[in-house]
């Protein structure tokens, strides 16, 4: 595992219009862009940039949850990247000094990570397959917009306007890359995540846009 920190969390990226966590090797310049949902991009944000939310959300409350049981986040792990999905890890130790590692989104293990001061690691196998270079020209550079946390906003509303069918899609294929792939891709992770809805819409845009062809 390699260990990672946090670059920061952009929006309105040449790569992706949604909302993505970056993440830098701590001791070399590799980067993981991992898109996510806005409310998570929100959390993290916060969380990163040390303020607290107008009300307490889920994360803090999983947090003060886990701190009144003498519990921890002791690390998190990318484990695996698969079908441009990434996959993580979140080892919980107990009261009693057990370690329980559990699955989890990158986004939600990310976010609580951040509220426990845990470690971020990544599997070396991820970075070489998807870890990016560091950012090149200027246009590149302004190309990233940062997500400013803003403690009066309360982020969970947000999560209502979010497809999550978006979240934590690798974004290492090009913009050429062919747009009903790409619907295809984002209507399993809707179903993976059962949300039907979204998938059904999915569905029905990729019947439309291959009866065009």
């Amino acid at each position: 595992m390699v260990l990672m920190e946090i670059n920061g969390v952009f929006s309105n990226n040449a790569h992706s219009p949604y909302p993505q966590v970056v993440l830098k090797e701590a001791d070399g310049d590799a980067y993981l862009h991992i898109v996510i949902g806005r409310f998570e991009a929100a959390a993290i944000s916060m969380a990163h940039g040390k303020q607290q939310p107008a009300r307490p959300i889920s994360y803090d409350l999983a947090h003060q949850i886990l701190v009144g049981v003498d519990a921890r986040v002791a690390k998190v792990e990318i484990t695996d990247l698969h079908e441009s999905t990434y996959y993580a890890e979140v080892h919980l130790i107990d009261d009693e000094g057990k370690t329980h590692v559990l699955d989890a989104r990158p986004s939600d293990a990310i976010a609580l990570a951040l509220r426990f001061s845990a470690p971020i690691y990544a599997a070396a196998e991820i970075l070489q397959e998807a870890g990016h270079a560091p950012p090149g020209s200027e246009e590149q550079r302004q190309a990233e917009t940062p997500i400013e946390p803003d403690p009066t906003i309360d982020p969970e509303p947000m999560a209502v306007s979010i497809a999550v069918s978006q979240e934590e899609l690798s974004i290492v294929t090009p913009p050429a890359v062919d747009h009903i792939e790409e619907l295809k891709k984002c209507m399993r992770q809707a179903i993976a995540e059962e949300v039907y809805e979204e998938a059904a819409r999915l569905r029905d845009e990729i019947s439309r846009l291959e009866e065009e062809e």
